[in-house]
């Protein structure tokens, strides 16, 4: 016999590495990852670095750029206090830039990530530790009495699944 050991209690996807996800009913699981999870990253036109919020200053402000996946897959955003766009494209790349301050642009890792007829550039992956990112409230509550005054929303740990 088996015996629950937790309840689901979020699901989430990132379709662009290291901006907002999106918060989901249900998530589709295969063998390498999840569906429509982590398919663009966001970077500095002027070096091709990519995002690094958690390393450098300049990127602080990403994590409040929201992302989607429209029912074909394909990626929109918005700035804070901004419309959602499409993406990669001409229109979102002069909305992310405007609001981080310098030349940004949004690409996808693979070319099968853009929608199709995207022929711009490509961006390399900054990491793949692994294709599922489990969090537990059980993690969070001790985060917390280890640090009250912290603040400990999941979204803040980028989690697929909260359990």
């Amino acid at each position: 016999m088996q015996a629950a050991l937790g309840i689901v209690s979020e699901l989430w996807r990132y379709p662009a590495s290291s901006l907002a996800g999106e918060r989901r009913e249900t998530i589709s699981v295969d063998i390498e990852s999840i569906e429509g999870d982590r398919m663009f990253g966001l970077v500095d036109k002027s070096d091709n670095e990519i995002a690094r919020p958690d390393r450098d200053p300049k990127w602080h402000k990403v994590p409040r750029i929201r992302t989607r996946l429209s029912p074909a897959l394909e990626l929109e955003i918005a700035v804070p206090e901004g419309n959602w766009l499409a993406a990669p494209s001409i229109e979102s790349d002069r909305a992310v830039s405007a609001y981080l301050g310098f030349e940004a642009s949004i690409r996808p890792f693979r070319r099968e990530n853009a929608a199709p007829g995207y022929s711009g550039p490509l961006t390399a992956e900054r990491y793949r530790k692994a294709p599922i990112h489990l969090l537990t409230t059980a993690s969070l509550a001790r985060l917390k009495a280890l640090h009250p005054e912290g603040a400990t929303d999941p979204r803040r740990f980028r989690p697929n699944i909260v359990v």
